[in-house]
């Protein structure tokens, strides 16, 4: 499949990750924040509860068999027993947040669950990040936008150097903007053109400086 944007560290393509992930190299890491299933306006994804199961039954495994490893945002905490039974994951970090200071359609805790299989390779990383989501509905074009610093802090220590990031859920580009700062190659699929050309300007933007991450 042809990619909708390339540059010397990043792909993106646009279209269904659930065809297009088994086609792409295998990853050292697979970080992404798939849809929520809680009627986000997402633009080209019926955000519905029953579509976040059959979409999470089906890209679990498939990122699983992708990468080394996958860090996965969880999307409500009442979820985490059917993942447990279909979907267990190796182990869980937190993310502190803290109050983001306004009314969250995703819930209202000030910590959320990342489900993490496998392992870095030769690197070590602890299972708590504290970095404040400062991110408000919308930013980015994306109505649930991740901080960058969020992304670089789990990127720097689950990858090396010229390793190969996948985000199957790319959305604005988050990921993929923190992996090409950090010095990674990336790969981004997004269903949604819309969402393709705003992360595909990201990654024309200025190198942000992430300052300590390791």
């Amino acid at each position: 499949m042809k990619p909708y944007f390339t540059d010397s560290a990043v792909e993106i393509y646009c279209g269904d990750c659930r065809e297009i992930l088994p086609t792409l190299d295998r990853a050292a890491l697979i970080l992404t924040d798939p849809p929520y299933g809680v009627n986000l306006a997402y633009d080209a994804w019926q955000d519905t509860e029953e579509n976040w199961y059959a979409l999470m039954g089906a890209m679990l495994p498939l990122m699983r068999a992708q990468a080394e490893m996958v860090i996965c945002v969880s999307c409500q905490i009442r979820r985490l027993p059917w993942v447990y039974q279909n979907h267990a994951p190796d182990w869980l970090m937190c993310w502190h947040k803290g109050s983001p200071g306004h009314v969250s359609f995703v819930g209202f805790n000030d910590w959320e669950p990342l489900l993490v299989y496998g392992k870095p390779k030769g690197l070590q990383m602890h299972d708590y990040l504290s970095i404040t989501n400062t991110e408000r509905m919308g930013a980015n074009g994306h109505p649930c936008a991740k901080p960058e610093k969020w992304a670089a802090w789990l990127i720097d220590r689950a990858t090396k150097a010229g390793d190969l990031v996948i985000d199957p859920f790319m959305g604005s580009g988050t990921t993929l903007r923190a992996a090409k700062d950090l010095g990674r190659k990336a790969i981004g699929i997004d269903l949604s053109e819309r969402y393709c050309e705003i992360a595909a300007k990201r990654m024309g933007q200025g190198v942000l400086n992430f300052g300590e991450t390791a």
